[in-house]
């Protein structure tokens, strides 16, 4: 027997609307031979070099709020670490990959990192123009009903009466239809925000995606109106991926659910070895 789904977050929300299979073959929790089977513990190169890139970040803010900067040097350093530690992890030794697509990995990691220190927001954090400020673990979820909603928002500072709300993503789709919605989820993370009719007056939400080799700003000051239609939507998510469990409780294979629409969203599954949809 499955449990009902309590639980939402903007990657289980993609990853729900991109494919059925990887949507469970991730998320639905039971004792299945031929669903484990499918679970082999793999991860690519590529994605962990995003994971890492966003890993060695948030340890140089970790630093930076004790006052500490760190050097080009070191961040090159920190990132060459991580990588080479999350590689071994999986398996992926010297024997696997090249020096050379290593040092390739390395370095898109620290642009991706140097291109974010450029941004006018963190840049202000940098350098001290904006003194109020933190950052948070997604990790932690918050209540919505029933529901745990994992939406903190990556990065909180204020300027004078207003919060600024900043989620971050290291590597981002160019086309996302629901932006506007998903960070307005941010709003549920603040204790105080069912409470507060001004809304406007109180937040400002800010995305950082990094697609096509830059980082893009997408900003809004949310209404009552966008936070309602998030709350809808998370409700209407979690309906749906409890409507997607019963069917797969079925047959319990993942292999005769709905697959992903575009190729493009294959290549970086961790699932793909083993589905019949992925060419390997």
């Amino acid at each position: 027997m499955i449990e009902s789904t309590t639980r939402w977050s903007i990657t289980r929300r993609k990853i729900f609307t991109n494919c059925a299979r990887r949507y469970a073959i991730k998320y639905v929790h039971n004792n299945n031979k031929k669903l484990i089977k499918h679970k082999s513990r793999y991860n690519s190169p590529w994605n962990l070099m995003i994971s890492t890139s966003r890993c060695i970040f948030f340890e140089l803010l970790t630093d930076l709020h004790r006052g500490v900067i760190w050097s080009e040097k070191l961040i090159q350093s920190r990132i060459r670490f991580e990588l080479t530690s999350q590689l071994i992890s999986f398996g992926i030794t010297d024997k696997k990959i090249s020096n050379k697509k290593k040092n390739k990995l390395i370095l898109y990691a620290f642009i991706r990192i140097k291109k974010i220190l450029c941004n006018s927001i963190i840049n202000k954090i940098v350098n001290g123009t904006i003194k109020e400020w933190s950052f948070h673990d997604r990790i932690k979820p918050v209540m919505f009903g029933h529901i745990e909603v994992y939406c903190s928002p990556d990065i909180v500072y204020r300027t004078k009466s207003k919060w600024h709300l900043v989620r971050l993503s290291f590597q981002s789709e160019r086309i996302q239809p629901y932006v506007e919605l998903e960070l307005c989820s941010m709003l549920l993370w603040s204790k105080y925000n069912q409470y507060l009719p001004n809304i406007q007056e109180k937040f400002a939400l800010h995305g950082l995606f990094y697609s096509g080799g830059k980082w893009r700003n997408y900003s809004l000051i949310p209404s009552q109106r966008m936070l309602q239609e998030s709350k809808q939507l998370l409700e209407k998510d979690v309906h749906n991926m409890n409507l997607l469990q019963i069917e797969f409780m079925k047959s319990m294979n993942p292999n005769k659910l709905p697959f992903a629409n575009s190729n493009k969203y294959c290549i970086r599954c961790p699932y793909k070895i083993s589905c019949p949809k992925f060419n390997f």
